[in-house]
């Protein structure tokens, strides 16, 4: 069987939460799957393949597979085409970064064509051409590294204005491209597809800064062209025109500082090139010299042409440079931000467990002559079978388990296990009675974790609640507080059971109340929380 993919990018992120987040079964155009069979037999199909030695990488081979079997499964619908948010982010972003190059590269050769004009009365100022075209890029340089400093620092967080700008660009884009692809898909598929693009903007505790470094690179890259139009049009001046420069200024200078000045300047290259390819000599800055009551026509046409090298090369090191080493540093962050993700978040905790939970299908053995009578089997499908044959890294989920102590006291450690492992495909490992206290139920759960993370790769918190009774305000900052207490990426799931029945207290919860602690739930803005039924065997 060939390498699984394990390399993810930004259009690969954006399909995914488009598919996790479409209702299964909705009559809109697109194709679902049975989704547990579905899944099940992706898995399957994965688990064919050896498993990497490490749970995250796992992890993220598996929900990769997934979402190329899920894109196969939506392009084989027969439809003639299928539109994917991340295609039309993708060709979106492509045809944006063409234009915005070929426009920053018109106005940086325009810029420096008109100031570079020479009549032949006045020689164009050095100081001139250096304010306008290389001190503005170097106070945007500043102002970036002031930025990131400050936000390394946590004095200003960056991204708080960075994704709602991101969101409104993306967004703008991406609509006047579905103007051009809207006759190709149906209102839900649109619909679906923009709401996808809104939740990116807000996606900054799970997937951090990945949708930033789009925008980010995007910039330097414009940067690289407008500089490259401002060298293309210097090259052509200096070749098909008598370009003269010269130096002038009210605070009466002298040669020497002028020197001193462009040393200074040009120290990046200086060791490189030696004067007067580097700059121009002594001589050559005192010859260039304009005073106003004198005119032009006692300076050296050699004194005049020497700045030009010492122009183009500081152009190169103080604006095109930078913009290409941005350029690089920006792919390398945003592939550490790609790399960086665990997909242990709700959806994919849940996708993950679709796939990984084995099913026992009942049905009738089929009459053969010579039964001595026809009898009713429970036999394993072949999906149960098959996940028999090794246990993978992920094949067993660990959680530490929150239980508050009216329920504990209902129900024995072997019986709280049992409705985990058959509803969730989950085994405790530790079952923590809780008073609902925040303070003390956090250090309970902060001292119970260093132990078991040690012992056990795969760990998640399980918080068993009653969904009957309403959740409050009180429920949703003791929740708050647990994850907090767990950590940044914990995954932590709320097991919900209905009313005690006769023979046990997990009971399924009625669907209005497991609707009002996923609002609360949802409140919370948490990735990493989910709501799952723990009575009923329900999944």
């Amino acid at each position: 069987m060939t390498a699984l993919n394990d390399n993810w990018k930004i259009k690969d992120l954006i399909d995914l939460e488009y598919f996790l987040g479409r209702r299964y079964g909705d009559d809109d155009g697109g194709r679902e799957p049975e989704t547990l069979e579905f899944d099940r037999n992706v898995y399957l199909s994965f688990a064919e393949a050896p498993p990497p030695a490490d749970e995250s990488s796992y992890r993220r081979r598996l929900i990769r597979h997934w979402l190329e079997k899920r894109r196969e499964y939506e392009k084989t619908g027969g439809r003639e085409a299928v539109l994917l948010p991340g295609d039309i982010f993708s060709d979106t972003m492509r045809i944006a970064r063409v234009l915005i190059a070929a426009v920053a590269m018109v106005f940086g050769a325009g810029l420096a064509w008109s100031l570079l004009t020479y009549t032949g009365r006045a020689p164009v100022n050095v100081f001139t051409c250096l304010w306008v075209l290389v001190v503005p890029q170097l106070l945007l340089l500043l102002f970036l590294a002031a930025s990131a400093a400050l936000s390394r620092m946590r004095i200003i967080e960056s991204f708080r204005v960075v994704y709602p700008v991101l969101t409104a660009i993306m967004t703008g884009m991406l609509r006047r491209t579905g103007r051009f692809a809207e006759k190709r898909i149906d209102a839900g598929t649109a619909n679906r597809i923009a709401a996808t693009y809104a939740l990116l903007g807000t996606t900054r505790t799970l997937y951090g800064s990945v949708f930033f470094w789009p925008v980010f690179l995007t910039a330097q890259m414009a940067g690289v062209f407008y500089n490259a139009g401002i060298l293309s049009a210097l090259f052509l001046k200096v070749a098909i025109t008598d370009l003269a420069f010269g130096w002038q200024t009210t605070l009466q200078l002298s040669p020497e500082s002028v020197l001193r000045f462009v040393e200074t300047v040009a120290s990046p290259w200086s060791w490189l090139f030696s004067p007067p390819a580097a700059h121009p000599t002594l001589t050559q800055i005192a010859g260039s010299q304009m005073i106003l009551k004198d005119g032009i026509f006692h300076l050296a046409t050699g004194d005049l042409a020497a700045w030009w090298p010492f122009i183009l090369l500081t152009i190169a090191f103080y604006g095109l440079l930078p913009r290409l080493l941005l350029s690089c540093a920006g792919l390398v962050m945003k592939y550490r931000a790609i790399a960086s993700i665990d997909f242990n978040h709700a959806a994919c905790d849940r996708l993950a467990m679709r796939m990984m939970m084995p099913r026992v299908n009942t049905a009738g053995r089929r009459y053969r002559p010579g039964d001595p009578e026809k009898k009713e089997v429970k036999t394993a499908s072949p999906t149960a079978a098959a996940a028999g044959e090794g246990e993978t890294p992920l094949e067993k989920s660990n959680a530490l388990v929150l239980i508050p102590m009216e329920i504990f006291a209902l129900a024995t450690r072997n019986k709280i296990q049992t409705a985990l492992a058959d509803s969730l495909g989950i085994y405790p490992v530790e079952v923590i009675p809780v008073d609902m206290d925040a303070r003390e139920d956090s250090r309970r759960l902060r001292q119970a974790l260093p132990e078991k993370q040690e012992k056990f790769q795969s760990m998640r918190i399980v918080v068993v609640q009653e969904a009957w009774q309403p959740p409050i305000k009180e429920n949703t900052i003791w929740i708050r507080e647990i994850r907090a207490a767990a950590g940044g990426t914990a995954g932590m799931i709320i097991a919900l059971i209905g009313k005690p029945g006769h023979d046990t207290i997990f009971t399924s919860p009625s669907d209005g109340d497991r609707h009002n602690w996923e609002q609360a739930v949802n409140h919370l803005q948490d990735p990493y929380i989910r709501i799952e039924s723990l009575g009923g065997n329900a999944r």
